[in-house]
C-alpha cells in the first residue's frame, strides 16, 4: 500500500518579494510624513521667530523716547519708511538659533492731514526650507504725543464735560439721584426742612430741563420715572443752567504755612446765602439760589464748607453774564459776622487761576462772568470762594507743572469799590 506524501509548507519567493514591497512603499510613506512634519515644524518656528522680530520692532517705535532730538534713542521723526534689510544675529541672543535669513521692511509714510499720526507698517520675510517666500506683517497707529503726558493718566478729571461722573454730565451733582433708563437725574437742592423745589437733570447734557414741585419730606431717592417725566413736560419744562461750588472759611492766616489755610482751610463756617445778580438780557426768569449753611451756631461749629446751587435760566443763545456774591447772614442766636474793611470783618476770596480780575473763560472764575466767556448752554462748576479774615490777604500761588492743589485766589468781595457786596 502506498504511503500519501505530506504537503509542502512554507513561503515562495514571489510572496515574500510582495509583502517587501509592500513594506517599502508604507516606509517611503512614512518617510514622507515625517518629512512633511519637520517642515511645517520648522515653518511654525520659522514664523514665531518673524513676529517676535516684527513685534519688537514695533513696540521700539511705539516707546518713542521725545518728539524729536534725542542722540542714541528712538524718537518720533525717526519712524520712517526704511527698505528691505537683513536681520544681523550676529553678537545677538539669536546668534545659531536661526537657519534662515529674515529681513525687515517698515513703511511708516507720514499723513497729509495728521503729522501728528503715523500708520506703521512692519514686515518680516524669509525663504523657508522648501526655497517658497514666507512673510508675516504688522500695522499700527503711532500718535506723536510727548512721552511725558503719559503721567497725565495719574491726574484727577479737569473740567471736561466729557469726564463723566457716574456716566453723567459733571454738571449733574453727585447727589442727585439717577432714574433708571430715562437719562434723567432728580436733585432737591438744600432749602430746609419745608422746602418743596425740585430740579430735573439731562444727564447728557448737563442742563436741568425740569422743575418740579414736591412734598416737604420728600428726598432725592424718593422721585418716581413718572414725576420726572411729567417735570420736563408741559408748563414745568424749562432750560436752565448750574452754577454751583463751595464756600470755605479759612483760620488764620491762609497765606502762611504754604497756602496750608488755603489748600485745606480749617475754619468753622459761617451763615450765609448766595446772590447772582445777571447783568445780560433774555432769560425768562431771575436766578433762583440755594446753600446748604446752618443759622444754627453749633452746628455751623462742626462744619468746614458751605453748597451752593444757582439756577441761571438760559436765554435763547445760551449765553450769560453777571456777578455771584456771598451775603452774610446771622445766626439764630444773634452772632453776627459782616464782610467789609472795618475790624472784626472778613473778605472774601476767589479761587481761580487768574492773575488778574478780568479773564476770557468763564470756566476760569472771573470777578464778572461775561456773555463772551460763556460756553453756550453749559453750566459751571467748582465755583468756590475762600473767607478770611479782613487784616489777611488773599493768598495767591504761581502754577507750576505737577502742582495738583493749586491755591491762587484773588480777591472777591470786601465792600469796597470793585469789590462790593450785593
Amino acid at each position: 500500500m502506498m504511503r500519501r506524501q505530506a504537503g509542502q509548507r512554507g513561503v515562495s519567493l514571489i510572496e515574500a518579494i510582495v509583502a517587501m514591497g509592500v513594506m517599502a512603499f508604507g516606509m517611503l510613506a512614512l518617510v514622507g510624513v515625517q518629512a512633511t512634519l519637520r517642515g511645517s515644524g520648522d515653518l511654525a518656528r520659522q514664523r514665531t521667530e518673524a513676529m517676535r522680530i516684527a513685534q519688537e520692532t514695533m513696540e521700539s517705535y511705539r516707546a518713542y523716547a521725545a518728539l524729536a532730538g534725542t542722540a542714541g534713542q528712538i524718537d518720533f521723526t525717526e519712524i520712517t519708511t526704511l527698505t528691505r534689510t537683513a536681520l544681523v544675529a550676529t553678537g545677538t541672543a539669536l546668534e545659531g538659533r536661526l537657519n534662515t535669513t529674515f529681513y525687515t521692511t517698515i513703511t511708516a509714510p507720514t499723513v497729509a492731514n495728521s503729522a501728528a499720526m503715523k500708520p506703521v507698517a512692519v514686515a518680516v520675510d524669509w525663504t523657508d526650507r522648501s526655497g517658497l517666500f514666507q512673510a508675516v506683517e504688522l500695522r499700527s497707529l503711532i500718535a506723536g504725543v510727548p512721552p511725558e503726558l503719559s503721567g497725565s493718566l495719574a491726574l484727577p478729571p479737569s473740567r471736561d464735560p466729557f469726564a463723566a461722573p457716574r456716566g453723567r454730565h459733571r454738571n449733574v451733582p453727585l447727589v442727585a439721584f439717577s432714574l433708571p433708563g430715562v437719562g434723567l437725574s432728580v436733585f432737591k437742592p438744600p432749602q430746609g426742612l419745608g422746602g418743596t423745589v425740585a430740579w430735573v437733570f439731562n444727564n447728557v447734557s448737563g442742563l436741568v430741563t425740569g422743575l418740579c414741585t414736591v412734598s416737604a419730606g420728600s428726598t432725592n431717592e424718593t422721585f418716581t420715572t413718572v414725576q420726572a417725566e411729567s417735570c420736563v413736560s408741559g408748563s414745568t419744562a424749562t432750560t436752565a443752567q448750574l452754577v454751583s461750588g463751595y464756600v470755605r472759611f479759612a483760620a488764620g492766616d491762609p497765606g502762611a504755612g504754604g497756602n496750608a489755610q488755603a489748600e485745606s482751610p480749617t475754619g468753622s463756617i459761617f451763615n450765609l446765602n448766595i446772590r447772582l445778580n445777571l447783568t445780560s438780557s433774555g432769560h425768562p426768569q431771575n436766578p433762583d439760589c440755594f446753600d446748604d449753611a446752618t443759622a444754627v451756631d453749633t452746628e455751623a461749629a462742626l462744619r468746614r464748607e458751605v453748597a451752593y446751587y444757582c439756577l441761571v435760566y438760559s436765554n435763547s443763545a445760551g449765553t450769560w453774564s453777571g456777578r455771584t456774591r456771598v451775603r452774610a447772614r446771622p445766626f439764630a442766636s444773634s452772632l453776627d459776622w459782616d464782610i467789609g474793611t472795618n475790624t472784626g470783618e472778613r473778605k472774601v476770596c476767589r479761587y481761580t487761576p487768574l492773575a488778574a480780575d478780568i479773564g476770557t473763560r468763564n470756566v476760569d472764575h472771573p470777578l464778572d462772568y461775561t456773555e463772551s466767556g460763556s460756553a453756550a448752554g453749559s453750566g459751571l462748576s467748582n465755583q468756590n470762594f475762600l473767607v478770611i479774615e479782613n487784616t489777611f490777604n488773599c493768598p495767591t500761588e504761581t502754577q507750576v507743572a505737577g502742582d495738583l492743589f493749586n491755591s491762587n485766589t484773588r480777591l472777591h468781595q470786601d465792600d469796597s469799590s470793585t469789590y462790593d457786596n450785593p
